[in-house]
């Protein structure tokens, strides 16, 4: 006689997972993305800068102070500019003050061959004539530093490339003036949005038109409430947005060193081969010093 057995439902079922089990594959999962995150943050643009070769142009960067740098934007400048084949030494108003005798011998101690200006807060609308209530991260030490920064690059015959707030400071330097873009709702939604982004057209004949090999970007990343208005002594406007607002210049002066300063954010996006040789072309700049 044989005997047969019917297994229930319950019996035949693959057996749960234990509680818990799934909590412990995401925690590995998490950590896994966190080593893969911090590989990318630290140890990739390690690589990258051993890659750079002994002589690679020294280039002072004047850093963002904003709460943007507890974000990493300063790693992304220096990620950039070695990308681009150039060295960033980060120089702060605290290692030289104003005196633009200490700068030219942090310039010549440090074998500087080139100066990055980049974003960050306001400018002291103080420094012309503007209204300070509308102005906000206003840091007038780093402002009084660049600006003698500026001055001793240029004796000095050092390349400036000027980022957003870079740009505005160097025309201050020069004796122009800005305008500020909360002024009007629809402007400050167009230049204050680096993720949307607005179009530009270069000036013919320009630096920049050269760089780019084209008279017009359909996008750049614009961050910024300030903008450059009355043009500074031997400075021309080299790019305008489609509502007029000045989003790049460029030095003019006889015997004046190359200087380009732009509004928008060419660090943040090479994937784009305009801005990557907008820095290459810096960088190059640099390296014949």
């Amino acid at each position: 006689m044989t005997e047969t057995t019917e297994k229930t439902d319950a019996e035949s079922a693959e057996p749960l997972p234990k509680p818990g089990r799934w909590k412990r594959g995401l925690a590995i999962a998490m950590v896994a993305a966190a080593f893969l995150y911090l590989g990318y943050r630290i140890g990739f643009p390690i690589w990258v800068e051993s890659r750079l070769p002994q002589n690679a142009p020294r280039i002072a960067f004047s850093p963002n102070d904003t709460w943007l740098k507890e974000l990493g934007i300063n790693k992304t400048y220096k990620m950039a500019f070695t990308l681009a084949r150039g060295r960033l030494v980060e120089i702060q108003p605290s290692d030289t003050g104003s005196d633009p005798q200490h700068i030219a011998a942090w310039l010549k101690k440090n074998r500087i061959d080139g100066v990055l200006l980049a974003g960050g807060g306001d400018v002291d609308p103080r420094l012309y004539d503007g209204d300070l209530a509308k102005a906000t991260d206003v840091n007038r030490a780093r402002d009084d530093f660049e600006i003698a920064l500026i001055n001793v690059a240029m004796e000095e015959n050092l390349p400036i490339l000027g980022i957003c707030r870079g740009c505005q400071i160097l025309n201050v330097t020069r004796k122009g003036t800005l305008r500020n873009l909360s002024d009007d709702e629809e402007l400050a939604n167009r230049h204050f949005n680096v993720m949307k982004g607005h179009a530009v057209d270069l000036t013919d004949g320009s630096q920049l038109a050269g760089i780019f090999g084209t008279n017009h970007l359909s996008q750049v990343g614009s961050y910024h409430r300030q903008a450059v208005d009355m043009i500074g002594r031997n400075l021309r406007v080299s790019a305008t947005g489609p509502d007029g607002v000045i989003e790049a210049i460029e030095g003019t002066g006889p015997g004046d060193p190359w200087i380009v300063a732009v509004q928008w954010h060419p660090e943040m996006d090479l994937g784009d081969p305009h801005q990557k040789a907008l820095l290459r072309a810096f960088v190059m700049e640099a390296k014949k010093k």
